[in-house]
């Protein structure tokens, strides 16, 4: 869909503007309540359904797509010098078969959390890194030290998709992911990183019309070991 995911991707969320939050993390979902964050529908579209659930005696969020996309965003100035780490888990039921990931059609998944940097007030500025559970095999134009393959986003050039996991191994279990920030941004964009403005969670289906659902952990920022000079 020509704007949906170049909108989203370049982390032009209506409005984003980082605000003087006081908690240094996003509200946590186990705390039992979605207050601090946003949601973003689209008018056109309809919109996935997110709502706190109780698994194992912990709550979640639980996103239910079908045909749709929206997403929830937290905005907040994050200082990655002090807490580069990013830390959540997620679960998925199900990938999106027959999907290509590098062309606007198959730019849907399952789950997404995203990280966005720069003004919103000079859009050329801003950047986000997409995590995503990917639907299947990518093709990669760079990869971390660990190997984690970086793509392009097929909407925008201001954006790259990280696919921490690619396909349907793990479908139905809880996956914990530990990212840092400013390893990811620099691999992904060149340049040095030193904040973030906000961090969204979003799962999609309307490129491909077809139905998911997705479960995700409190999101969390943790201190980390200095980078080397």
């Amino acid at each position: 869909m020509p704007n949906l995911k170049q909108i989203v991707a370049a982390g032009l969320f209506c409005g984003l503007m980082t605000s003087p939050a006081r908690a240094e993390n996003p509200p946590a979902f186990s705390s039992g309540t979605l207050s601090g964050w946003q949601e973003k529908k689209f008018s056109s579209l309809p919109h996935t359904s997110y709502q706190l659930v109780t698994q194992d005696g912990t709550t979640v969020l639980h996103a239910v797509c079908q045909n749709s996309a929206s997403g929830l965003i937290w905005k907040h100035k994050i200082d990655l010098t002090q807490t580069p780490i990013l830390t959540w888990r997620w679960k998925i039921s199900r990938v999106y078969p027959n999907l290509d990931p590098h062309a606007k059609s198959g730019d849907d998944y399952p789950a997404r959390v995203y990280v966005v940097t720069g003004n919103p007030l000079l859009p050329w500025t801003l950047r986000s890194l997409v995590y995503v559970w990917a639907n299947g095999s990518v093709v990669a134009a760079a990869h971390d030290p660990q190997g984690t393959q970086i793509y392009p986003d097929p909407y925008t050039k201001q954006a790259e998709i990280v696919a921490l996991r690619q396909g349907p191994s793990g479908t139905g279990a809880w996956t914990t992911e530990q990212r840092n920030l400013r390893t990811d941004l620099a691999h992904a964009f060149g340049g040095v990183f030193t904040a973030i403005d906000a961090v969204a969670v979003m799962s999609d289906c309307d490129d491909s019309h077809n139905f998911g659902q997705a479960w995700y952990g409190d999101v969390r920022f943790l201190e980390g070991a200095p980078l080397k000079p």
